[in-house]
């Protein structure tokens, strides 16, 4: 996606915009367009309400008419100034609700996206800067809109009631001033290629500058940073980059401020030669006084609405449209799709030669792996860092896709399954879990909200102690000191995470070392009760430690993304393998 941004014309970015803003309040948007339309024409025809009000002030002293036949020019002529800067209070204000409202409108929509996108796209560098692009767009949809309807609903009918005015008057007016403005227009196509390039280069300098203020500051990491001393590292690094974010950003502003200069010598020269032309038709009669005086005030009333229109709108968009490009792309990236149907997580699970690479990867991460879990079977999955424990989970949840080969749950393809009932009867308890800032309650519930399901008893088999100190509120704690809750040990956080697994639902369920926080005699006791509990059910265990594993029906031993052994802990161990190796070095540590 991001080396063909250049796909995306500016027509087709702008069409997607209009109508990204219609979706997200139609009738508000068809209020404003029609303000900003009234705006337009009012602008337009000032320049007869004008000279018609000139005209009758000049005559009204020259002796020809009385001061009442004044009075009507000069009271339209005050009611179109009030009227016009009344309308553009109500059109500005209309702007910050709509802006708003298509901000919030927009967020939604990316969420949304991002929900049906296919996770293996989060492995790639590449789109995850690009997701950065959209997410920085969001907020600029109704900026850039507002600036499509300001040019084509208010201002073109207004330079068109203007054109027709002065080509009444003299025809060469309005080629001196389309002239007089081709330099600034050509100024700002190319600043729009200098911004676009310019975000291109950027979005991976801001994300790593994100990083590393995130290192500086988060609650996540202010411990170790503090503790060894690695402000100053992040601090480093973190200069260093915005470093470089503003030489990028310094280079392109330089670029485009010089194309403007030039461009606004050349406007200022157009400029002369149109108030040379108002002084040669008033010297030789062709023009009324007050045609002139009306003319004069339009006009430099005009080349600010387009020095304005050029200079402000043409450039805002053109810093913007990079970024708008990217949100149309990123709504234009594939969704993973399939049948309507949930998957049986009650059958057997066949892994059918099943090869995966992950993106911009030189190796693959399994090769040719085939593996029958048959239906309530208990597994462990063992091996060292980087055997593909993790790969073959994701790719068992239906998170990943096989590179070839395929799974199958209960004869069903897992790649031919929507991703909304993919999940459907399946839970997992992951290493990483998340501490979600809400109550206890609120922690488990947050799959299966609504329900049923016994929150107590999901508790009571993780070993959550609710009812203690730790626990002042029960079930109502806030699980949050920044919400004026509490703070837990990494243990109690990982028995939450254990219990959130267990409380949703499910006939498969995969733990991928869920005890890393919790002692050895906890983690053997947590085990045993796991086993006891998915009796029924099919589970898969990812763990290091080869003494919980024993619970397994069957533990298979990757190497290398391969099965090198499969088999019960005895088996195994009879074999004199590679898992005998790992169990004989983890006992070392045990018995001296």
């Amino acid at each position: 996606m991001a080396k063909n941004h250049n796909e995306i014309t500016i027509f087709r970015a702008g069409i997607k915009i209009v109508v990204y803003t219609f979706k997200s309040w139609p009738i508000a948007l068809i209020i404003f367009l029609l303000i900003a339309l009234s705006v337009g024409v009012m602008n337009g025809l000032n320049i007869w309400v004008m000279q018609y009000a000139f005209e009758a002030v000049t005559e009204m002293n020259l002796g020809l008419h009385s001061i009442n036949w004044t009075i009507l020019p000069l009271i339209l002529f005050i009611g179109f100034i009030v009227g016009q800067s009344l309308l553009a209070t109500i059109r500005y204000l209309c702007w910050a609700v709509i802006h708003d409202r298509t901000h919030g409108y927009m967020c939604k929509q990316v969420a949304l996206k991002t929900a049906k996108l296919d996770p293996i796209l989060f492995e790639d560098p590449k789109i995850l800067d690009d997701i950065n692009r959209a997410s920085e767009a969001t907020h600029k949809v109704f900026w850039v809109a507002n600036i499509i309807i300001t040019i084509f609903i208010q201002h073109l009918p207004m330079y068109l009631i203007m054109s027709v005015y002065l080509f009444t008057l003299n025809p060469i007016l309005i080629f001196v001033i389309i002239l007089a403005f081709v330099p600034k227009i050509l100024s700002q196509v190319i600043r729009a290629k200098l911004y676009t390039d310019l975000e291109e280069r950027s979005a991976p300098l801001r994300r790593e500058s994100d990083f590393y203020e995130e290192a500086m500051v988060d609650r996540q990491y202010f411990k170790e940073t503090r503790l060894l001393g690695a402000f100053g590292f992040f601090k480093e690094k973190y200069f260093k980059v915005i470093k470089l974010l503003n030489r990028e950003t310094w280079k392109a502003d330089a670029r485009a401020a010089t194309f403007d200069l030039v461009a606004e010598a050349l406007t200022a020269a157009g400029y002369f030669g149109i108030l040379y032309l108002l002084f040669i038709s008033l010297r030789d009669g062709s023009i009324t006084a007050g045609a002139f005086a009306a003319v004069l005030a339009s006009v430099s009333q005009l080349i600010a609405h387009i020095d304005f229109l050029i200079t402000g709108c043409f450039a805002n968009v053109a810093e913007d449209i990079g970024k708008i490009n990217y949100l149309i792309r990123f709504f234009d990236l594939p969704e993973k799709i399939g049948a309507d149907v949930e998957v049986n997580w009650s059958g057997d699970i066949e892994f059918k030669n099943v090869n995966f690479t992950y993106p911009n990867a030189k190796k693959p991460s399994l090769k040719d792996l085939s593996l029958t879990i048959k239906a309530g079977e208990t597994i462990a999955i063992v091996g060292e860092n980087g055997a593909g424990k993790s790969t073959l989970i994701k790719l068992l949840l239906g998170l990943y896709e096989p590179t070839s080969g395929e799974i199958v749950v209960s004869n069903q393809n897992l790649q031919n399954i929507m991703p909304q009932r993919l999940f459907t009867g399946a839970s997992a308890v992951f290493q990483k879990y998340q501490r979600y800032q809400m109550t206890l309650k609120e922690n488990l519930q947050i799959s299966t909200v609504n329900t049923n399901r016994d929150v107590l008893l999901a508790l009571e088999k993780a070993g959550v102690e609710w009812e203690s100190c730790s626990y002042p509120d029960g079930l109502d704690t806030m699980l949050s000191r920044e919400f004026d809750g509490v703070d837990l040990s990494g243990g109690q956080w990982q028995r939450i995470s254990i219990a959130r697994g267990l409380y949703r639902q499910h006939d498969l369920i995969v733990l991928d070392e869920p005890t890393a926080a919790i002692d050895p005699l906890e983690e053997s006791r947590l085990y045993k009760k796991f086993y006891e509990i998915t009796k029924d059910k099919t589970a898969v265990i990812v763990t290091h430690r080869l003494g919980s594993a024993q619970i397994a029906d069957k533990i298979i031993v990757l190497t290398n993304g391969q099965i090198s052994e499969i088999g019960t802990h005895q088996e195994l161990l009879e074999q004199k393998g590679h898992y005998t190796l790992m169990y004989e070095s983890q006992m070392s540590w045990y018995i001296s």
